[in-house]
């Protein structure tokens, strides 16, 4: 499963993942009153949807497994989530709570330290579970007798260099990351265990980032084994369920401080399909030597 924004060619799948939640999963806001149904499913449509895609003020997200839709979210820039539903045919798969997770990830990336929603009576444990705390009487919405307000406070990400051992959680990622087809955190626990590489020499560093108490991922640099002077992004995993929340936006950043604070280039070999990801931070491709991309040096200025 993944996590990604949705796009206008999602519209109506998604619509339809949401219709047949609501009618399907949600018996009991909506005890099959088809007034209720009407109003709840009005503006579930094809043409609304997209236009929610299409809001520069609104994130909707979509959890897909091949060319399948099995949950859409939605979270608006001030932190109230929209919409979290999952198909009928992806419950207890962890859907929702993935995409709960994305939804407020996406909210701290904007800058919020809390979300708001309304619950159903379906969902009403769920969001409890995942630390929702109501903030008022059920509001009634489309005529039913749940709509509960609900707000929770949001873990920030937290950055520590890693130096004298690997950092609590790590196993979670190398299975995460090996799972994956990804071998450069298991290469990572290797070459820390027997010495090799330990971010250790001038202008090297290794950290990891946490959302809350989970480590999220890790990243670092090294000195570049064919570029004099220059660093090299290495061993840098973002987990699935944190990709696309700002998490390694945040760790790529402070590396890239790092390495300016030396007025160093950087080289990143680009795994295939980060290549956007990279470049959005600057990095133009540049194919040679074992990497795919170079951030290059600033350069300076005199004015006067």
């Amino acid at each position: 499963m993944k996590i990604r924004d949705a796009v206008p060619a999602d519209a109506a799948a998604a619509c339809q993942v949401l219709r047949r939640s609501i009618v399907e999963l949600c018996v009991a806001d909506h005890h099959n009153d088809p007034a209720i149904l009407e109003r709840w499913l009005a503006n579930k449509t094809p043409e609304i949807v997209t236009s929610w895609i299409a809001r520069p003020d609104n994130s909707v997200l979509v959890a897909v497994e091949g060319a399948a839709i099995l949950g859409v979210g939605s979270v608006r820039d001030p932190g109230e989530i929209t919409l979290n539903y999952v198909s009928p045919d992806a419950r207890f798969r962890g859907v929702s709570r993935a995409l709960l997770r994305a939804l407020e990830a996406r909210a701290i990336e904007r800058g919020n330290n809390q979300c708001t929603l309304l619950s159903t009576e379906t969902a009403r444990h769920f969001y409890h579970s995942n630390g929702y705390a109501e903030d008022g009487p059920p509001q009634g919405k489309f005529g039913t007798s749940s709509s509960y307000p609900m707000s929770k406070q949001l873990a920030a990400i937290r950055l520590e260099q890693v130096t004298e051992q690997l950092p609590a959680g790590f196993e979670t990622l190398r299975v995460e990351a090996l799972a994956e087809g990804y071998k450069l955190v298991e290469r990572l626990a290797v070459d820390w265990a027997s010495g090799a590489t330990r971010f250790d020499r001038a202008g090297e560093a290794l950290f990891a980032a946490y959302r809350g108490g989970d480590l999220a991922a890790v990243g670092g640099l090294t000195i570049d084994p064919a570029i004099p002077g220059a660093l090299r992004m290495r061993r840098f995993y973002v987990r699935n369920e944190f990709r696309r929340s700002g998490v390694g936006r945040r760790l790529a950043a402070a590396l890239l401080d790092r390495a300016a604070e030396e007025d160093r280039q950087v080289m990143v070999n680009a795994a295939p399909g980060s290549e956007a990801f990279w470049q959005s931070l600057g990095f133009a491709a540049d194919e040679r030597d074992g990497h795919t991309h170079m951030l290059q040096r600033a350069e300076s200025s005199v004015c006067g």
